[in-house]
Parts: C-alpha cells; sequence; structure tokens
C-alpha cells in the first residue's frame, strides 16, 4: 500500500502531467483538508440573537418605582414649586414704593422671568420623558439614543437652573419669594445633575434606557479535524 505522503497516482506507474499541474496534495491531505499544510483549522459558528420589540405601548406603573421614574417625580416637584415661587414673587413685575405707585425693576422682572422659562420648559420635556417611558414608548423606538439624549438634556438643565438661582439672588433679601425659589432650582440642579451621572454610567456600561439588553452573538467552536489513520506502507 502506497504511504500517504507520497504524492497521487501511483509512482509505480509513469504519468506525463502539463507544466505546473502536477498534483501538491497527498491522499491524506485530500481525504482530511484540515490537515493540509500540517496545521489544525478550527470551525467557528456564530449565532445571531435577535431581540423582540413590544409593538403596542402600555403603560407600566412599575417604572415609578426604579430610581430613574423617582428622580423624574422629584424634578417635576422641584421644578413645579420653583415656577410657582418665580412667577409669584413681587419683583416678577413690580414692587411697591410705599407711596401708592409701584417702582419697576427690569432686571428683577428679567431674572424672574428667565427663571420662569428655564423651569417650565425643563417641566414640560421632563413630563414628556416621564410619559414616553410609563408607555414603553422609548423600549418600542430603541435605535434612538436615548441615554445620550437624556444626558446631554439633564446637564444642560442643570447648568441653566445654576443660572437662574444665581440671578434671583439679588433682592431676595428684600422678597423672601425669590430666596425660595432659589433654594428650589439648586435642589433641581443636583437631582437633574446626579440624573446626568446616571445615565453617563449607564451609556459607558453599554445599557439600553429601558427594556432588556439584546443577547450577544453566541460563538462555537468546533474542534479540530481527527488526523488521518495511519496507513500501512
Amino acid at each position: 500500500m502506497d504511504h500517504p505522503s507520497k504524492p497521487y497516482p501511483n509512482p509505480n506507474v509513469t504519468t506525463t502531467y502539463p507544466a505546473q499541474s502536477y498534483p501538491s496534495q497527498t491522499y491524506a491531505q485530500q481525504a482530511y483538508p484540515s490537515t493540509a499544510g500540517g496545521a489544525s483549522t478550527y470551525t467557528t459558528t456564530t449565532v445571531q440573537q435577535s431581540r423582540t420589540v413590544l409593538v403596542r405601548p402600555y403603560f407600566d406603573v412599575n417604572y415609578l418605582r426604579t430610581l430613574p421614574g423617582l428622580l423624574k417625580i422629584i424634578e417635576l416637584i422641584l421644578m413645579l414649586i420653583a415656577f410657582i415661587l418665580a412667577a409669584s414673587a413681587w419683583s416678577s413685575t413690580s414692587w411697591y414704593c410705599g407711596t401708592s405707585t409701584y417702582c419697576y425693576y427690569t432686571y428683577a422682572a428679567s431674572s424672574a422671568g428667565w427663571t420662569k422659562f428655564v423651569t417650565i420648559t425643563g417641566f414640560i420635556i421632563t413630563l414628556i420623558l416621564l410619559q414616553l417611558y410609563l408607555f414603553h414608548l422609548i423600549e418600542r423606538f430603541y435605535s434612538v439614543p436615548w441615554l445620550q439624549l437624556e444626558m446631554i438634556y439633564c446637564a444642560v438643565v442643570a447648568v441653566l437652573l445654576l443660572i437662574a438661582g444665581a440671578t434671583m439672588i439679588n433682592y431676595s433679601a428684600i422678597d423672601g419669594t425669590r430666596g425660595a425659589c432659589v433654594f428650589f432650582c439648586w435642589a433641581a440642579m443636583i437631582v437633574y445633575a446626579f440624573d446626568a451621572f446616571l445615565k453617563f454610567k449607564s451609556f459607558r456600561n453599554g445599557e439600553l434606557a429601558q427594556g432588556v439588553k439584546p443577547s450577544a452573538g453566541i460563538t462555537t467552536s468546533n474542534p479540530p479535524a481527527r488526523p488521518p489513520p495511519p496507513y500501512l506502507s
């Protein structure tokens, strides 16, 4: 019997081959391709898992018990209180001079107007986001980078609240309402900053804003092909 290291056909038979066409593989290499060249190869199979997305929205009150849901509730309460205080402060329009006339301060009115704009705008946007989470619309439109958008939104609102509270400090010694508005503006600023930090951590960890993260592809490797059985010469 021919040895597997010998090229075919049988060397005892004279055969003429054209140039550059002489077979270079042995019987063993053709029978077991994985051993060609003396190296073993692995067969890798990758299985991709798809993610099922709910098409119909549904109301999920359990979101209010989560940390992001609680933060949104606190943000809404603080923003609403700050808006009411800014709107009810006497310096938001005019103030009584004491001689049956009202004096108008441009700075006092503009600072209160800015605070009202920041607080009511943040209140409306946060309320919309809360509704999107409650009805799982965030999960439905999972392709939108919600975590990045919320992180930027919370960071911007925190900066705007810092400015709004700073502008309301003036005349707070005369009007206690402005001082209370400063407190609630900066309290909301802290909550929004913390919310932005949590969104940043979730983004770094590759999490989703809502829903179950799809499993990564499962890769399985098959063992190398068994070597050819020994041939007897």
